[in-house]
């Protein structure tokens, strides 16, 4: 045996081990050792000194449903800081289609395709009942959800939730003329 062909076979072997060095390091156990977290888990509790990703919410989780519709009655005092303008509603609308329309439908009547396998039915955003809640309303509606809607505060942002009410608001409640 030549000594190129000796040394071939230590390079060889040098480079079938570096594989095992890398899964001897210590980073190999990082992801089996955190905390776990079940999907349906409503919220998961982090470190204190963990920062925050979103701005705050104006309300708390409601723990029953009694809770829940006076919260929404008391989210009536809040005022949308966002104003009404094209760029407001051009953003409304790409959130509405993201979240929203897959149940309410692509002009917010409650016939979205996801939304038919729902009882009862998803809330028609077009009718009155809807139209004349305060804004308020329809942001704590959207961050903790209703009978049958799930709740949007941890999958969209506090100042996206004003551009949806200001698109569901001057667009869909449009009345056709």
């Amino acid at each position: 045996m030549k000594s190129t062909d000796a040394g071939y076979c230590l390079v060889l072997l040098i480079i079938m081990m570096l594989p095992g060095v890398g899964w001897a390091l210590p980073w190999d156990k990082d992801m089996r050792n955190q905390p776990s977290v079940k999907p349906q888990e409503a919220q998961v509790y982090t470190n204190k000194s963990s920062v925050p990703t979103r701005g705050k919410e104006p309300f708390s989780a409601p723990e029953d449903i009694s809770e829940l519709v006076q919260a929404r009655l008391k989210a009536g005092t809040l005022k949308n800081p966002v104003l009404k303008t094209g760029k407001s509603l051009n953003r409304g609308k790409m959130l509405y289609d993201i979240h929203c329309a897959l149940c309410h439908g692509e002009q917010g009547q409650g016939d979205g395709l996801v939304g038919k396998k729902y009882i009862p039915d998803p809330m028609n955003l077009t009718l009155d009942y809807v139209q004349i809640q305060p804004d308020g309303q329809l942001f704590y509606t959207i961050s903790h959800g209703s009978i049958a809607m799930p709740y949007y505060w941890d999958s969209i942002p506090v100042v996206d939730r004003w551009h949806v009410i200001n698109y569901i608001k001057s667009v869909l409640g449009r009345k056709p003329e």
